[in-house]
């Protein structure tokens, strides 16, 4: 879940990373057999001044000001690459 209120979205910040988690999600949901990945937007995650903020469900991981290198490594975590 990734939080797009008016703090986390200073400068748009929230929105680049919505749309970069947009296509990293969608292609890990076309290369896996067997795991959704569901991507989800706040209003407000109530961590204003740490944001942009992600909360990744159900291990409930958060993660705060985050930046686009660090997206797919985010999610390497909890979805493990096919192969």
């Amino acid at each position: 879940m990734l939080c797009r209120g008016q703090y986390c979205n200073l400068s748009r910040r929230a929105d680049r990373l919505y749309g970069r988690l947009e296509t990293l999600v969608r292609q890990m949901n076309e290369s896996q057999q067997t795991t959704s990945v569901k991507l989800e937007t706040a209003n407000c995650l109530s961590m204003c001044g740490a944001g942009p903020n992600l909360i990744v469900y159900p291990a409930h991981d958060v993660f705060n000001a985050v930046e686009l290198d660090q997206l797919e490594a985010i999610l390497a975590r909890y979805v493990p690459k096919p192969g």
